[in-house]
This record gives C-alpha cells, structure tokens and sequence, in this order.
C-alpha cells in the first residue's frame, strides 16, 4: 500500500517493459515533468496511459534525466531505504579483508543505488556522486557506512559536468596529515591519492584481473602499456616476473610505479619505467621481436558518448593492431576496454580485426569484466563496462 504521495512525470515513449526488466535509467527526450521540480526530487513515472510504471530521482538538466529506485508503488524512497540497500551492498562484498582492505563498496546503479559511488581505502572512504540529485544521498550514506566501517577521513569526488556548482574533488572534513595514503591489495601495498588520482585515486576495477596476469608471470618478461601507477607490473613482479617494463606518458604516473616496487621490497632498479607515448614506444620495437612474453593494454575510455564509438574503434583497432604486430609467436596479450559504449561483442570484434591487421591470429584464452565488487544489473549494460580479454598470438 502506498504511503506516500510524490510528484508525477510523464513518459513519452513506450518504456515500459524495458523499465519494468530493471534499466534505471530515463533519458531527457523520453520524460515530461515539471519545470519547478528540483534536482534530487523523488518522483513517480506513469505511462501514457496515467498507469504506475516506477518510482525514482529527477535530474532535471542531465541528458539522464531520471534513474529508477523502485518499481514498487508501495516502496518509500528515503534515507531508510538508502541504509537498507547501503547494508545489503556491505554484505555481498568479500572485503575487506586482511590481505585486501581497498574495494568498492558502493557501485551505483550495480547495486540499487543510483548515481552513488564510493571506494574505501583502508580507513578512507571516497564518496563520488553522479550529478546534482545524488548529492542528497551524501549525508545519509556517510552516517550509515560509518556504522559499518572504522573510517577516519572522507573524500568527495564529482563527476566533470557538475564541477561548476562544486569543488571537483575535496576533502570532507579532516584530511590525512601524512603525506602517502596507501591500502593492501591481495598483500601488496598501493599508494592512493583520493583528491588527484584517477577515478577515486587508484584503478580497483581490474585486481582480479592483475591477479590473473600475475598467475602466468612467473620467470617471464612482461610489457604493461597505459601502466599508470604500475598494479599490473607489481603484481607481477611480487609473483616472479623476471623483469617488468610499465610505460605510461604522464611521468608522475611513472615515478609512482616505481614507489609502488620500493614500498614492497622490490629493486625498481631492476625494472623498466619509461615515460613515453605508448606508439611512440611500441615504434621502438622491431615486429615480432618485442623482448617480452607478456603485454597488457589498459588504454583510458576513447568511447565516453555513444556518438564517439566509431572513432574509438578505430583508434582501439590501431592500438591492438600495433601491439600484436610486435609482439612474438605464443607470447600472452591481455588486451582491455573501460567504454560502456564498447559491448563485450562489440570489443571481440575490435579485438579481432586488429589481429588480422597485425597479420596474426589469437587464441582467447578467457574475456572477463571487472570484479565482483563492481556489480551490474542484467537489463543494464552500461554497467558492464569493463572487457579485459586474455590470448595467445598465434602465426602459422
């Protein structure tokens, strides 16, 4: 039984049964509401016909103008519910743990809780709200993971079209007074940098990923392209590669890998970090020649509108195709897209057309996305970014 009233809005196309499957999202052409309506507003959608179809939170001046909470009419969107679906999100998640303590506890949309993200680091708690109508949820969600976790400072970091209205990324409340923040990832020590890190401070979406890398590195070289701060090259080289080599063009990026290996007892010295463009880089290595018997290629997003998807790949075709060509018979490549415009069909073909530009031909190992605590909805595949596909370069 319903037990509250909330404002309506209208959609305009037939929506209906992909709502009622679980996408939580209504664009701006597909909705009519209100003018007065305020960002955050908990709003009731009714069909063309005036039939309940679901119940969520507006955001009047995003192309997403509203995202699902509930398709229950009798179900209040409030902070009682926040806390229920904040506690259900802790349970399902395997950390922290003694050997890992740095994960994602809140995953927006994957786990009922639009637009609201949040990374923890140990006792640091990163807060990243997606718009203006998330904002709301802040408050209520800080009191709740404070019942469920020792944290001791928070963070808030604001995605780039509302870094107007507020700070892009600050500390909320007291910030950390020692200079290197750092978290265990499968007992390896990261630093992170919660304020001017990527994303939330450090890449949490790919440690399954690492530790499949890792698994095969023992005694072989290995190339990590796009390496940021170096996860894939640490945790290969705490697993016995017999030499890393991490390239990435922003050099702060580079000298933070290299921390990474001192802060674990590793000689960098007997690694390889090179600052350099990553084309610029694999020019430098005669094809088919490449001294190493791994390679991974994380690049950044090339999709982030759905309107870019054709330029990206192309620009994803010529980066896997320059790797592959350089790259020895039976070495492992593990190739990586982080687009939600790029499906998993529409990556293998990508990775597919680049090995018969390369003038070779791959053998998948295995295609996976992110880890379990990044989790999506089924009827949303946006939230299934990440494809992350392992193979072994075959010519004959």
């Amino acid at each position: 039984m319903q037990t509250r009233t909330y404002p309506r809005v209208t959609l305009t196309q037939p929506l209906e049964s992909v709502l009622r499957l679980g996408h939580p999202w209504i664009f701006s052409d597909a909705l009519r509401h209100e003018r007065d309506l305020q960002a955050g507003a908990v709003v009731d959608v009714h069909n063309r016909d005036g039939e309940f179809v679901a119940r969520g939170v507006l955001e009047p001046d995003s192309h997403v103008r509203l995202r699902i909470w509930t398709l229950r009419a009798d179900i209040v969107v409030d902070d009682r519910l926040l806390e229920e679906r904040i506690r259900a999100a802790f349970k399902r998640r395997p950390f922290p743990t003694a050997q890992t303590n740095g994960f994602r506890l809140l995953n927006g949309e994957g786990d009922r809780i639009p637009g609201l993200v949040c990374d923890i680091y140990d006792r640091i708690a990163v807060l990243r709200p997606d718009g203006l109508a998330a904002e709301r949820w802040l408050e209520p969600a800080r009191r709740v993971i404070e019942k469920l976790l020792p944290i001791e400072h928070w963070a808030v970091r604001r995605s780039e079209i509302y870094r107007q209205q507020n700070p892009a990324a600050m500390w909320w409340g007291d910030a950390p007074t020692t200079d290197e923040l750092t978290f265990l990832e499968h007992g390896a020590t990261f630093v992170v940098d919660p304020i001017e890190g990527q994303k939330t401070g450090f890449f949490l979406d790919q440690r399954a990923n690492r530790q499949r890398v890792a698994e095969l590195a023992a005694g072989r070289r290995l190339l990590n392209l796009f390496g940021y701060t170096g996860g894939f090259s640490l945790a290969a080289a705490l697993a016995g590669a017999a030499r890393t080599t991490t390239v990435d063009i922003a050099r702060p990026a580079i000298e933070a890998a290299s921390r990474h290996f001192e802060l674990n007892g590793l000689p960098p010295e007997a690694h390889e970090f090179i600052a350099s463009d990553v084309f610029e880089y694999l020019a430098t290595l005669a094809p088919q020649r490449a001294p190493f018997e791994i390679a991974i290629c994380d690049p950044p997003s090339f999709a982030h509108r759905r309107q870019d998807f054709k330029k990206a790949r192309q620009a994803y075709v010529r980066l896997f195709s320059a790797l592959l060509a350089v790259m020895p018979t039976s070495s492992t490549v593990a190739l990586a897209s982080c687009s939600s415009h790029v499906s998993r069909e529409a990556f293998m073909a990508i990775v597919a057309e680049s090995a018969q530009q390369a003038g070779c031909s791959l053998v998948v190992t295995g295609v996976w996305s992110a880890d379990v605590d990044h989790c999506f909805l089924p009827a949303f595949p946006e939230g299934d970014y990440l494809q992350f596909a392992m193979a072994t370069v075959v010519r004959d």
